[in-house]
């Protein structure tokens, strides 16, 4: 474009137009630098910690070639990126069978869960739902590692049948099919009383 062509232009704004513009615009940001901001801020714990981000009611499923495997669930999820892994409270997770059928679900007061290998361990009054035969495995801890089809305990471990009978034992083991499971030391086979 050539200068007499920007010379022959009309102005949008005189000159007293832009002077009126500009202390308009000077009045509202003073006005909007002097009003108090009401947001809540996070306390001090949470804005230490070292959690990337920190998620609210996570919900998340597991996959395995496009098929839904699981579902992971928690009120509060610190997650890490360099680790790849996530911190869980007051977690549940939900095993799904090759029909897409829930097949057990864990429940545990805390948790961790390696996103990358979908590793996982659940803490504190940990109980595991096994839903074909409407069973239940309370422990301390539990762990399930996909990578080698394994759910476990090396904590102390109580079997609750769905006719009341109770078998008890050091640990157990079993694949996610709950077709092997093998409670080790076992003694019991008492009912119990409700």
């Amino acid at each position: 474009m050539n200068t007499r062509a920007l010379d022959t232009m009309p102005t949008l704004l005189t000159p007293t137009a832009r002077v009126g513009l500009l202390a308009a615009l000077t009045l509202l940001g003073a006005a909007a630098c002097s009003t108090e901001i009401n947001t809540p801020v996070a306390g001090d714990d949470i804005q230490s910690m070292a959690a990337d981000y920190v998620v609210f009611g996570m919900l998340s499923y597991i996959t395995t070639e496009g098929v839904r495997a699981g579902r992971v669930q928690a009120d509060t999820a610190y997650i890490f990126e360099e680790t790849s892994s996530a911190d869980l409270h007051q977690m549940q997770i939900v095993f799904y069978d090759e029909d897409g059928n829930e097949s057990a679900t864990v429940t545990g007061t805390e948790g961790e869960w390696s996103t990358e290998s979908d590793r996982m361990v659940a803490r504190g009054n940990v109980l595991l739902l096994i839903h074909a035969d409407s069973s239940t495995i309370e422990s301390p801890e539990i762990h399930y590692d996909p990578g080698v089809d394994r759910i476990w305990s090396d904590s102390a471990t109580v079997r609750t049948m769905a006719d009341g009978s109770v078998v008890s034992g050091t640990a157990f083991e079993s694949d996610i099919a709950f077709e092997n499971l093998r409670i080790q030391n076992m003694r019991g086979g008492t009912r119990r009383i409700f």
